[in-house]
């Protein structure tokens, strides 16, 4: 394996950075609790074990909401 060293940039020159696309949503915001729920299905969650992860997110994520 070779390692190829970069060109360094002239000076002057400028770096094009592609500019993020901006996408507005067409449904409004769910409320916290929801987000929750739609997380845990899913995710992939067991069901025996969504009620532990609900407690965690709504306890830690949900304080301020």
């Amino acid at each position: 394996m070779t390692i190829e060293q970069a060109a360094a940039p002239e000076p002057g020159d400028l770096l094009q950075v592609p500019r993020a696309r901006i996408v507005p949503l067409s449904a409004p915001s769910l409320p916290y609790a929801a987000t929750v729920e739609r997380y845990l299905t899913g995710a992939g969650i067991a069901k025996s074990s969504a009620p532990i992860h609900r407690i965690s997110l709504t306890t830690r994520g949900g304080a301020a909401q």
